[in-house]
């Protein structure tokens, strides 16, 4: 017994040496290169994102595209650490050798130019005089999610000249939301800028499990289970360049908020007005003007449907920004619910990437019944293939039970993350010819239509329309809940919203499209 033992154990040991331990040592050397190679591309990403001063899409795509030849997946992290130099005042003691007060230049720059700051109450209350200007020093932490918006925004970008007058002239509303956000005449794509002194840094380490894991995890029973990362890179360093600077560069006259209109009476008249009841506009938000700091969106039909503004924070990453509504996940908009047996409803909005796997409401009154335009992520678990990516729009009918349903119509195309989309859903009667010898009558059929960006298919609804529950709103950015807050989970940028109490016309959506896609530069 003890002789067939020792031979099992010299077989499991010589199969070991002579089979899996060549096997294991080859495809740790497959590892090694592509760490080798890994550590090379990054480096030279890195180093000319120093030199130049700036990241392009281009310049972070082609980064990708390499990474890709070492056949892993990566977890990649950028991060950009500003240097602000923020001017300050200082206040010293006669004999200048201590700091009695420290103030905001912006604050008491009149009393710096007077040599003397008074303060009139409080713990602080006193004179101060020996006024010294200098400078504090902060940084400021740009991470990932805000570089690459930055690269991939369809906002305008900022010239940089150096003609003052050039400035003068341009309206406030058609500046960037970022001061890092320009466009070289070289360039296709925005780019993201640093400042000489600043920070660039760089982490990836591969989030697939590879063979020479799997290997040496079977061989010792799932001993090294814990940890797979094979390629590991940490590399940056400190901008050396402003190469951005004293260039050709111009704003991005093909894919900006082209302006389209001169007031708010020339905007409603330019889209389809014939049953409009709700027009919420970002560069109009306060109905005349625009206003950072507005909590209710103001209706620019006349018909009185404003917004109310729910969950924002009203800072640079919740709330408005440039001329949209920024969500982060929590935040909420309700209209007033607008009584029809039809509806169609559009929105012009840029769904941010989300680990959220449910289902994203993008502007809705469902509960109980009502329709609505929602977004199914591409990692939802509980949703078909077919609709992962994509848009749909719902609409409620009555069932045999006498419990409402939906029925739903998706469109083909998969949404690009961190681009603006705009979004339209229409349901109810909707004429598709003529009948009769005198062309006297029209045929009407009930029809769900629903376009994106202009490409609009639709499905005819044969059923019974189950209104919402009573005192439902129409919510964007979350699922309505009569009494109480609605759940919220939508992460991206609303520019507008339209609401219209009879069905739209394919030619109709599509009208309005052509006005969204050249006030908003959809491409």
């Amino acid at each position: 017994m003890e002789g067939i033992l020792q031979k099992v154990v010299s077989i499991i040991v010589a199969v070991v040496i002579f089979f899996i331990l060549p096997i294991y040592v080859a495809y740790e050397k497959r590892d090694d290169i592509s760490y080798a190679l890994a550590l090379k591309m990054t480096t030279d990403f890195v180093e000319n994102v120093k030199s130049k001063g700036y990241i392009s899409s281009d310049m972070y795509a082609d980064y990708i595209q390499k990474l890709a030849v070492t056949d892993n997946s990566y977890d990649i992290y950028l991060e950009h650490t500003a240097k602000k130099y923020n001017p300050v005042i200082y206040s010293y003691t006669d004999d200048l050798k201590t700091i009695r007060g420290k103030f905001d230049y912006n604050l008491y720059k009149n009393q710096y130019k007077n040599g003397q700051i008074t303060i009139d109450s409080g713990s602080n209350a006193g004179t101060y005089n020996n006024l010294i200007l200098a400078y504090d020093l902060s940084e400021k932490v740009y991470t990932q999610d805000q570089i690459l918006a930055t690269i991939g925004t369809n906002q305008n970008a900022l010239a940089d000249v150096n003609n003052l007058e050039y400035y003068r002239s341009l309206d406030y509303r058609s500046l960037p939301s970022t001061s890092n956000l320009y466009k070289l005449d070289s360039q296709s794509n925005n780019i993201y800028t640093m400042n000489q002194g600043d920070e660039f840094n760089v982490i990836i380490k591969n989030k697939n499990v590879t063979m020479a894991s799997v290997i040496f995890n079977l061989v010792t029973f799932g001993a090294g289970s814990q940890n797979t990362t094979k390629v590991y890179v940490n590399y940056g360093g400190t901008i050396k360049a402003e190469t951005y600077r004293n260039r050709n560069v111009n704003d991005d006259t093909a894919n900006n908020n082209e302006k389209t209109t001169a007031n708010t009476s020339e905007l409603v008249n330019s889209y389809i007005t014939d049953g409009l009841v709700a027009l919420l506009d970002g560069e109009y938000n306060s109905g005349t003007i625009h206003s950072n700091n507005t909590e209710v969106w103001q209706d620019l039909s006349g018909a009185g449907n404003n917004a109310v503004l729910d969950g924002f924070d009203f800072n640079d990453e919740s709330g408005w920004i440039f001329n949209g509504l920024q969500f982060t996940g929590k935040e909420s908009i309700s209209i007033p619910n607008i009584d029809s047996e039809e509806y169609t409803i559009e929105i012009v909005a840029k769904i941010d990437d989300t680990k959220d796997s449910n289902v994203v409401p993008l502007l809705s009154n469902i509960n109980s019944g009502g329709l609505g335009l929602e977004y199914v992520p591409l990692n939802s678990i509980s949703e078909s293939s077919e609709e992962k990516g994509k848009v749909r729009f719902r609409v409620s009918y009555l069932t045999d039970t006498g419990l409402s349903d939906t029925q739903k119509v998706v469109n083909n195309n998969v949404i690009s993350y961190n681009k603006i989309t705009s979004i339209s859903g229409s349901f109810g009667k909707i004429a598709i010819g003529d009948m009769g010898e005198d062309d006297a009558a029209t045929m009407f059929t009930t029809a769900m239509l629903l376009g994106v960006n202009g490409s609009v298919n639709g499905i005819d609804f044969l059923e019974q329309y189950v209104k919402p529950a009573t005192g439902t709103s129409f919510v964007s950015g979350g699922t309505a809940i009569v009494g109480a807050s609605p759940v919220t989970n939508f992460v991206g940028t609303i520019y507008s919203i339209r609401i219209y109490n009879r069905a739209l016309t394919e030619e109709e959506i599509n009208e309005n499209y052509k006005i969204d896609q050249k006030k908003y530069g959809i491409k």
